[in-house]
Formats: structure tokens, C-alpha cells, sequence
């Protein structure tokens, strides 16, 4: 009773985020298990990886996209791969004209094993960096102009 308690007592706009998180992980999960990445990627920048234009103070709409995407990982029992969770949280941020870009990158972890991951980076600085220690071989969407720049193919050699 307590969850629904607390599901209750959400702003409405609380809701509809976490609404939209749950759907947009969820097809995204779905599309990552059964789809090609080459054809999630086309799509991602076909209709999100354009310019947005910098809203004034976006800091807020980013910390409750990504509080309603841990919701729904909560409320409907699943931990969502990052790959998934990012695609969510980069389609929601684009969707209200948030500048962000997706990343992939990876990492040579102990016996020269390779760790992967995925991560977004919002607002105008870019500054939320959850890729440190990752070469990015992948990025869709700008966030700035002061963000980095993707390797060059010479440099993740």
C-alpha cells in the first residue's frame, strides 16, 4: 500500500514523467534485444540528434527526468541495462529541447577485458560526466561546443 501511497502523492507532472520513463525503457529495452544497433542509431539521429536550443535553466526538467527513470526502475522491478536507460533518458531530455548526447564508449579492464558502456550528458556544460575512464567510440546529440570531442579512429588504436 505504500507504494501506491507515494505513486499517488506525485505531482502530475511527476507522473506523466514516470509514465513516459517506463514506456520509453521499456521499448527501448526491447528494441536493444531485438533490433540491430545500426538501425536504433539511424533513428536516434534522424529524430533526436539535431541541435536543441538551450532552454534557460534546464537543470530541474534533467533532475526529474532522471528521477522518474529510477522510479520506474523501481516501481516495475527491472534494472535496465545502461544502454537502455540512456536511450530513455536521451529521447526524454531531447523531447523538451535539452541539449544532450548519447555516448558508447568502452574500457581495458583486468586481463584485457573489455568493459562497455553507455551514458548521456545534458545541459548546456555537459558537465554530469558518468563515462569517466571510457574512450567514447559512439556519440549522438551535442551538448555544447565546449564538449569533447569523439576520438579520432587513429586514437582508439
Amino acid at each position: 500500500m505504500g507504494r501506491l501511497h507515494k505513486l499517488w502523492n506525485l505531482s502530475r507532472r511527476e507522473k506523466g514523467l514516470l509514465c513516459e520513463a517506463g514506456i520509453l525503457c521499456l521499448t527501448a529495452k526491447v528494441s536493444v534485444h531485438t533490433m540491430p544497433f545500426g538501425h536504433i542509431e539511424r533513428y536516434l539521429r534522424a529524430h533526436w540528434g539535431g541541435g536543441a536550443a538551450d532552454t534557460c535553466d534546464p537543470h530541474e526538467d534533467i533532475r526529474l527526468i532522471r528521477l522518474a527513470l529510477a522510479r520506474a526502475e523501481r516501481l516495475f522491478r527491472w534494472k535496465a541495462p545502461c544502454l537502455s536507460r540512456s536511450i530513455a533518458e536521451f529521447i526524454m531530455l531531447r523531447r523538451r529541447g535539452i541539449p544532450a548526447a548519447l555516448y558508447l564508449g568502452v574500457k581495458v579492464i583486468e586481463n584485457s577485458a573489455l568493459s562497455a558502456h553507455a551514458w548521456v550528458e545534458a545541459g548546456a556544460a555537459g558537465a554530469d560526466r558518468d563515462g569517466v575512464g571510457y574512450a567514447s567510440v559512439l556519440g549522438i546529440g551535442q551538448v555544447s561546443v565546449q564538449s569533447r570531442p569523439l576520438p579520432r579512429s587513429s586514437e582508439l588504436a
